[in-house]
């Protein structure tokens, strides 16, 4: 009991480490570089630190099946380039904490994607959890006003196109898992993605801006705490015979730390509202866990932070 328990830190902590995202993302952009400098910078750093932690732990997570390698590829380009481009562009056009709900609809499209792709049940409690997460969704991004007029639409359409290509990955990943260890992909996934980004991102001049003592530390904060130390501080707690699904509800206090943050810390917009919204959401989180025992468990349905 006392080594789940234990699981269960490891795990909460991942969830805060990631919801550090938008804090050094929008230090990073309020410095002049742009989403695909940051998403590049990120998956480069991440990468980077992974390797070191697995070349010291143990060198035979850096071994890759070749079916394994080519599933790296495909989540590089989605999960992981398009994923932070998205979310990050979306930070940098409607804020940290919209930015986060927005994400955290990304159950939404995975229960659509695992019904189409792997015939899923979509059971009551599945139901009552996505009609929540809608709710909260809504009520967390508007405020409680339906005047779209005061809305960015670019900036939460990219949002949105930022949760389907989170939703994605236990779509696309659910094949590599059976031959390769969640954080050889995760390590591999990075890598591709950098190399998309490094098509887009001049990294030249993200070199020559990273001279600027206060860049650099953010950008390493980056890569080092919401990319790999919350991958292996989530896997280190996995380890320890939490279920997947629990571990799942654990890390979203993501969620709640990406709200303070933009609320607190960068002085974004607050509402009662937006905060009953928030509520929705971890109230969603709880009913899906709570109907997690009706669902095989070869299914889908894992958190998605596994690996994104």
């Amino acid at each position: 009991m006392k080594e789940r328990n234990n699981g269960y830190i490891f795990i909460a902590i991942a969830g805060i480490l990631w919801s550090t995202i938008g804090l050094f993302s929008n230090s990073l952009m309020e410095s002049g570089l742009n989403p695909s400098q940051v998403a590049f910078g990120r998956l480069t750093l991440g990468c980077l630190f992974l390797s070191l932690y697995c070349m010291i732990s143990k060198p035979r997570l850096l071994k890759i099946s070749k079916k394994g390698l080519i599933y790296s590829i495909v989540i590089g380009l989605i999960c992981q380039a398009l994923f932070n481009l998205c979310y990050l562009s979306s930070i940098q056009s409607v804020g940290v904490s919209v930015a986060a709900i927005l994400l955290y609809t990304s159950p939404l499209f995975l229960a659509i994607f695992s019904k189409v792709v792997f015939k899923e049940n979509i059971n009551k409690h599945k139901i009552i959890s996505l009609i929540l997460c809608f709710i909260g969704a809504i009520l967390a991004v508007t405020g409680g006003k339906l005047d779209t007029s005061s809305l960015n639409l670019t900036g939460v359409g990219i949002g949105i196109l930022s949760a389907i290509a989170y939703a994605l990955m236990p779509i696309i990943n659910k094949n590599a898992l059976k031959e390769n260890e969640s954080i050889t992909l995760v390590l591999y996934s990075f890598l591709f993605g950098a190399l998309f980004m490094l098509q887009i991102s001049n990294p030249s001049e993200v070199i020559i801006k990273m001279a600027n003592s206060s860049i650099l530390f953010n950008m390493l904060s980056l890569g080092l705490m919401p990319a790999a130390l919350a991958y292996i501080f989530y896997m280190i707690g996995i380890s320890k015979g939490v279920e997947l699904s629990v571990a799942g509800v654990i890390a979203s206090v993501e969620l709640i730390f990406a709200q303070l943050i933009g609320w607190f810390i960068l002085k974004e917009a607050f509402s009662i509202i937006k905060l009953l919204g928030l509520l929705f959401m971890i109230a969603s989180a709880i009913v899906a866990i709570k109907g997690s025992d009706s669902t095989d468990t070869d299914s889908v349905s894992e958190p998605t932070k596994e690996v994104c």
